[in-house]
């Protein structure tokens, strides 16, 4: 058997007394992170849905020039949930037509995403 020189003991005791000391504070702060509630309107602007659609409440123009490209007002859809999800995921036709991209995020942005867009809604 190999002798470990006493040098290599100490920095595998340094080193496990450092991760002893500090997983629990990233632990803590992944928790914290996770507990942060995802923010709709940031989801909608970052997959870039604004290219295609306006949300006027939320201030919200699309900015694509072509009327071809153009998508609904999301306010007055007046859908569900449930319709909404399928809709992004490509499951649900509107006008006969399919969404033009399926929604690449996570289940939990497309739910924040889906509630936000219900909030939208004109009564």
């Amino acid at each position: 058997m190999k002798k470990l020189a006493p040098l290599t003991i100490a920095a595998a005791v340094v080193a496990l007394l450092v991760l002893l000391f500090t997983a629990p504070v990233l632990t803590v702060g992944a928790v914290q992170a996770a507990e942060q509630p995802l923010d709709g309107k940031e989801i909608f602007l970052a997959q870039k849905c604004n290219l295609c659609h306006s949300v006027p409440p939320a201030g919200i123009e699309a900015t694509t020039k072509s009327e071809k490209m153009k998508g609904p007002d999301l306010v007055d859809l007046k859908r569900d949930a449930d319709w909404y999800e399928r809709w992004l995921r490509k499951e649900v036709e509107l006008n006969g037509k399919l969404h033009m991209k399926a929604f690449p995020g996570s289940d939990a942005e497309l739910d924040a995403l889906v509630e936000w867009l219900l909030k939208q809604q004109t009564p």
